[in-house]
């Protein structure tokens, strides 16, 4: 049974949303289709800055004959999207695959299409780009979060103080992470300790953002992975709130 999540970063400094079937995290490694298939549909004129509705339905209609060509031959695990271009990632047990997709995207005349195929055996593509780390699933409760503020009539554009509970399972750990703050453009404020199973030494870190997503990913990015080198972990998110006027 899938299990898609779809969640929206940055690539090259520019907004993607990224869909990656979760149900292959434990299952990829087991199954034994280790060549990726990887197709990529642009606009025809190559100055184009999105796809026109003539494109749409034409990229539509290439996915899905690559779904039901491909079906039964291979993993479908993910795609990203962005304004001027789709990419799909197949995980296939025989590399000769590619020549039925490849046929797919010649026959398409009115979108540019590149692809290929490569061996990983490590599956890098899905765990290191496509599968959510840490950093990359809190976009999801950012952008949850950020629709709350705008529901409440809250101004998403201002820079405010945004403050992050972070948890650690040690109190060296968290003492660490303290003297590492400055360097991720990050400040100190309360800490304390909770009655937690795992995670019980705590601290609060403030920085400074607008509630716009890519702005608000990019702070709490910072704060996570700092986190992560000693197995902390973002516990819970407020920032101030303005006013739309």
């Amino acid at each position: 049974m899938s299990d898609w999540l779809r969640y929206e970063w940055e690539w090259e400094q520019s907004p993607i949303t990224i869909q990656v079937d979760m149900q292959y995290w434990q299952l990829l490694p087991t199954l034994g289709y280790s060549h990726l298939i990887y197709i990529a549909c642009a606009p025809r004129n190559s100055y184009s800055e999105s796809f026109s509705r003539v494109e749409e339905k034409s990229l539509a209609a290439l996915y899905d004959a690559l779904l039901d060509t491909l079906q039964g031959s291979s993993l479908h695990v993910g795609l990203v999207e962005a304004s001027a271009l789709r990419q799909y990632y197949f995980y296939a047990d025989d590399p000769s695959l590619l020549n039925k997709a490849s046929a797919l995207c010649r026959a398409e005349p009115k979108l540019r299409t590149t692809y290929g195929q490569v061996e990983e055996p490590n599956y890098a593509t899905y765990y290191r780009f496509l599968f959510p780390d840490d950093a990359k699933l809190q976009s999801v409760e950012n952008a949850e979060y950020i629709q709350k503020v705008s529901r409440e009539g809250g101004d998403l554009t201002l820079v405010r103080r945004v403050e992050m509970l972070m948890a650690f399972p040690s109190f060296e750990g968290r003492e660490s992470y303290i003297r590492d703050l400055p360097k991720i453009g990050l400040s100190v404020g309360v800490t304390e300790t909770a009655e937690h199973p795992t995670h019980p030494f705590r601290v609060t870190v403030r920085g400074y953002s607008t509630l716009l997503l890519p702005d608000l990913n990019r702070c709490t990015a910072r704060a996570i992975r700092a986190a992560a080198v000693y197995d902390g972990m973002l516990e819970g998110l407020d920032a101030d709130f303005v006013e739309k006027h």
